[in-house]
C-alpha cells in the first residue's frame, strides 16, 4: 500500500477510464481525496466519468476536469481520448461546483465556497478549476481575501463543465470548482512562465485605465518598437508584469515573490512574472491595452515564447521547489501546464516531463493541458498565461 498514486488510461469509454482508475485507488491505504483530467473524447464526457467515478470508488470526494491534454509521470497524452488522476491519503477534502449568471458571480461564489470549507488550522489548499469563458485576471480578485488557503488551479478546455463528486455519491457541476484540502502540508508551488525576457524589467510610471503610457518616463509603444526591432520571424510579442520591489512586505509570500536564475558564473533576482498579450495600441498617447491589472510602479518587460527559455525556467523552478522543501519528502504532484507549451512550443512530447523526472524521478503525478493556469503572486492568486504550475505535497521532515 502506499499514501499516494496515480493512474493513465488511453480510450473513450468513462466506464473503463473509472475502472483504471479504481485500480489506483485500491493501492492507497485509506483514500481520502483525488483529481481527476480528461482529454478527447473523455474530456467532452466528464460528467459521464464522474457518475462512474462515483459508483467505481463510493465514498472518495473527487473531482473531474477536461484538458487538452494529459500528463502523469509515465508520459504526456496529446491528441487521443485519455484521463489521468491522482488519488491520495491523508487530510480531508471536500469538492465543490459553482456557476454564476457571469464572470464576476462565479468569482465570488468559488470564493465563498472555499471559504465555507477553511480550516482553522494553518495548512489550507484549494485546487480550482474554471471553464475559460469570460473569465479574467480580476475575476480572481475575491480568492485574495482567503489568507488561511493556499491556491492553484488551472482554466478547463472546451465545452465541458467542471465535475465534483461528494462521498455520499452526489455529481454536480458547474462553471467552476475544485477540492478544498485540510489536514495535509500546504503544497510546495512553483510557476515556470515559457517566455524570454526581450529587456530588463522596468518601472511602469504612467497608466490610464487597463492602458499603459510610460515605463520609466518613456512612451510605452516607443519602449516596445525598440525592443521589437530586431526580431526575426516577427513572432508574437507579450508584456510579463512583476509586483513592484518595494511592495508591502507583509503582503508578499517570499516563497513566491522572487528565485536565483543561473546567469553565467553567478545569480541574478528573477521575480516571478504574469504573462499578457498586448490588447491594442492607441498612435496618438503611443500607449498599449495591456490589462486592468496595470499599476504605476509595477514592472514590466516585453516577451516572447521561448522554446529554450522555457525549458531553462522550468529546471530552476523544480531545483528551487525542492531546496524550499528542506527534507520533507515528496508524496504526490499536481502538474497544470498550458496548452501553449508541449509540443507545440518544442516540437516534441515529454520535454517538460523529462524535466520534472529528473529532478522528481517517479514520485506520482498527475495534471493537464490547460486554458490557462493559476498560482500565487506576491501571495495572491492571479490567472497565468503560457505557464507550467507545479505543486508538491510533502510529508512533514
Amino acid at each position: 500500500m502506499t499514501t499516494a498514486q496515480s493512474f493513465t488510461f488511453t480510450g473513450e469509454d468513462p466506464e473503463k477510464a473509472a475502472r483504471a482508475f479504481a485500480q489506483a485507488a485500491r493501492r492507497v491505504a485509506r483514500p481520502s481525496g483525488a483529481v481527476l483530467f480528461a482529454a478527447g473524447s473523455l474530456g467532452e464526457r466528464v460528467l459521464e466519468l464522474g457518475r462512474a467515478v462515483a459508483q467505481a470508488v463510493p465514498g472518495l470526494p473527487c473531482c473531474v476536469v477536461a484538458g487538452a491534454g494529459v500528463v502523469s509521470e509515465k508520459g504526456e497524452v496529446e491528441g487521443q481520448s485519455a484521463a489521468t488522476g491522482i488519488v491520495w491519503s491523508g487530510g480531508r477534502a471536500e469538492a465543490f461546483s459553482v456557476s454564476g449568471s457571469n464572470a464576476e458571480a462565479v468569482g465570488s461564489q468559488l470564493s465563498s465556497a472555499i471559504r465555507a470549507s477553511e480550516s482553522a488550522a494553518r495548512s489550507t489548499t484549494a485546487l480550482v478549476f474554471a471553464r475559460p469563458d469570460g473569465l479574467a485576471p480580476h475575476v480572481l480578485e475575491p480568492l485574495a481575501e482567503l489568507r488561511r488557503t493556499r491556491v492553484m488551479g488551472a482554466g478547463t478546455v472546451g465545452e465541458a463543465p467542471v465535475v465534483s463528486v461528494t462521498p455520499d455519491g452526489q455529481v454536480s457541476t458547474g462553471q467552476a470548482g475544485g477540492l478544498v484540502l485540510t489536514g495535509l502540508s500546504a503544497p510546495l508551488v512553483r510557476a515556470s512562465a515559457a517566455c524570454r525576457l526581450l529587456m530588463p524589467l522596468k518601472v511602469i510610471t504612467k497608466t490610464r485605465g487597463s492602458m499603459v503610457l510610460e515605463i520609466e518616463g518613456a512612451p510605452a509603444l516607443e519602449v516596445l518598437s525598440s525592443v521589437a526591432d530586431n526580431l526575426q520571424d516577427q513572432p508574437l510579442v507579450f508584456v510579463a508584469l512583476a509586483p513592484p520591489v518595494r511592495d508591502d512586505p507583509s503582503n508578499i509570500d517570499p516563497t513566491l515573490a522572487h528565485r536565483l536564475e543561473p546567469q553565467g558564473e553567478r545569480a541574478v533576482e528573477r521575480p516571478e512574472v504574469l504573462i499578457r498579450a498586448v490588447q491594442g495600441v492607441d498612435p496618438v498617447r503611443r500607449g498599449l491595452l495591456v490589462s486592468d491589472e496595470v499599476r504605476p510602479g509595477m514592472r514590466m518587460a516585453f516577451a516572447v515564447r521561448d522554446a529554450k527559455a522555457a525549458r531553462e525556467d522550468l529546471q530552476t523552478a523544480v531545483r528551487e521547489l525542492l531546496r524550499e522543501a528542506n527534507g520533507a519528502a515528496p508524496r504526490f504532484g499536481i502538474y497544470l501546464n498550458c496548452a501553449g507549451r508541449g509540443s507545440s512550443l518544442y516540437g516534441q512530447k515529454d520535454v517538460d516531463l523529462k524535466i520534472l523526472k529528473a529532478r522528481l524521478g517517479d514520485l506520482p503525478l498527475a495534471g493537464m493541458q490547460s486554458s490557462f493556469e493559476v498560482s500565487e503572486i506576491g501571495g495572491k492568486p492571479a490567472l497565468q498565461l503560457y505557464t507550467g504550475v507545479l505543486g508538491v505535497f510533502t510529508a512533514p521532515s
